[in-house]
C-alpha cells in the first residue's frame, strides 16, 4: 500500500511539473489559397492580351521568411506545359516550363500573414499554345523564398486555347 502511494505521489508531482511548462510548438509552413480566378484576354494599355490570376492567401510558419509564387501552367492537367526555346546564345534549344514568378514579402516577419486580392499575369503570347485547341490548367504554387521548400497550392484553373 506505501508502495502504491509513493507511486501516485511521485505521478501527481511529474503531473504538476510538466503542466506546468510551455510547450515549444512550432508551427509547419503552410499556405491556403482562397478566391483564385482566371481572367483571359485582358488588354494592358498598348492592347496586349495577358492571362491575369486574381487571388488569396494566408500564411504560417512563416516568421521572417518571405514567399515566392508560381503561376504554372499544366497540360494535360499534371504535365508541365512547356515550349521550345530556340536560345539565340549558343546554348542549343531548351525546352522550359511555362510559369510566372512573383515575390511576396512578410513585411512584419510575422508567423502568420495574408495576402489580400493580389494578381499574377502573363501576357497572352508568353503561353506558347500547341497546335490545335487545348484546355490548360493553371494553379498557384507557394515557396518558401529562403528553404524553396513547397508549402501550399491552389485548386486548378482551367481554359481553352487555340494555337498555330
Amino acid at each position: 500500500m506505501k508502495a502504491t502511494l509513493r507511486v501516485t505521489v511521485v505521478m501527481m508531482v511529474m503531473a504538476f511539473l510538466f503542466s506546468s511548462l510551455k510547450p515549444n510548438v512550432v508551427y509547419g509552413q503552410k499556405a491556403t489559397f482562397k478566391n483564385c480566378s482566371l481572367e483571359m484576354n485582358v488588354k494592358d494599355n498598348n492592347g496586349k492580351k495577358k492571362m491575369v490570376c486574381h487571388f488569396s492567401a494566408d500564411f504560417t510558419g512563416m516568421k521572417k521568411h518571405d514567399v515566392q509564387i508560381y503561376m504554372e501552367i499544366e497540360s494535360p492537367k499534371g504535365t508541365l506545359h512547356e515550349y521550345l526555346d530556340d536560345d539565340e546564345g549558343g546554348e542549343g534549344s531548351m525546352r522550359l516550363p511555362v510559369q510566372k514568378v512573383k515575390n511576396f514579402k512578410n513585411k512584419n516577419k510575422t508567423d502568420k500573414f495574408v495576402l489580400n486580392d493580389k494578381i499574377i499575369w502573363m501576357f497572352n503570347s508568353d503561353l506558347h499554345p500547341k497546335k490545335g485547341k487545348h484546355t490548360y490548367y493553371v494553379r498557384l504554387v507557394a515557396y518558401d523564398a529562403q528553404t524553396y521548400d513547397e508549402i501550399g497550392h491552389s485548386n486548378y484553373m482551367s481554359y481553352t486555347m487555340t494555337g498555330k
